[in-house]
């Protein structure tokens, strides 16, 4: 199915501006019907109704993550499309969490910042090699003996010259410091999410690039907490995202020798956001 027209794709990203990111790849690629679903929930009872051959959904989610949501999905027998294509999206691509998605059911997992190049090929190997769909017991989804279809891992960076592969630390110190003024700005005027979006966005690609998994996690979070900020008391907002930012800054600044302290650090940014959303919640 390489013809992009036949695909019918609902994306599940709460994070709107990564959400408005893989919405503008699909467009720009010839992709007409494409719908974006901020909330898993709201996403489950659209598709009961939208004939979506290929779901996009982001592994940081809440309540639930993405492996969790694909599990309920593909067993789900009101929703008429529970055996079409699902691929995780991540920020924090690994190995582990490849298989989490394959036992879960998914299609594929495809690492983030998402081109477009990678994201149409991996729909498309997907599509044109449709595997055998199990519905039994213990699991439900397509064949796992083949594995999962994997992409745009961290190890796959961009080579800049011989002198530098990846962002230096001069770099990376700089887009923190960014980042720590446009989360002031944001914490001061609510309008001012953008930049703190499009800042973090620079220390997500660091990340990525240099396969830090406990920032990729931090950042996750964080991206995650500025999506649903809204509805907040604005005092939850501001104790999240000074975790959030601190967080950020502390990884930074530690070395790859304090490996236990870094993933308590990002663990903790991750809690931070979890709280945050149970209090909309209450």
């Amino acid at each position: 199915m390489n013809n992009l027209k036949t695909w019918t794709v609902l994306v599940v990203e709460p994070n709107k501006f990564e959400g408005q990111i893989i919405l503008d790849l699909l467009r720009n690629a010839g992709v007409d019907k494409v719908k974006v679903c901020m909330d898993q929930a709201a996403a489950i009872d659209l598709l009961e109704v939208y004939p979506a051959n290929v779901v996009i959904a982001s592994f940081e989610m809440l309540p639930m993550d993405g492996a969790a949501w694909t599990r309920a999905y593909r067993r789900n027998h009101k929703l008429p499309g529970r055996k079409q294509a699902i691929f995780i999206t991540s920020g924090a691509f690994s190995l582990a969490m490849a298989e989490e998605c394959r036992h879960a059911g998914a299609n594929a997992l495809i690492g983030k910042p998402i081109s477009a190049k990678v994201l149409t090929a991996t729909i498309s190997k997907v599509l044109g090699k449709p595997r055998e769909f199990i519905d039994a017991a213990g699991y439900v989804g397509p064949c796992r003996r083949a594995g999962i279809v994997t992409a745009g891992a961290p190890k796959q960076r961009r080579k800049a010259d011989d002198s530098a592969t990846s962002m230096d630390a001069k770099t990376l110190q700089s887009v923190v410091d960014a980042l720590v003024q446009a989360a002031a700005a944001y914490a001061m005027d609510a309008n001012k999410l953008d930049g703190c979006e499009s800042a973090l966005r620079q220390v997500q690609a660091y990340a990525v690039n240099s396969g830090d998994g406990p920032l990729m996690r931090a950042c996750a979070a964080f991206a995650l907490q500025l999506s649903s900020a809204k509805g907040l008391r604005v005092e939850a907002v501001r104790a999240s995202l000074e975790v959030c930012v601190n967080g950020v800054v502390k990884l930074v600044s530690l070395g790859a020798d304090q490996a236990a302290r870094r993933e308590e650090i990002a663990e903790g940014v991750r809690q931070a956001v979890g709280k945050a959303s149970m209090q909309r919640a209450a």
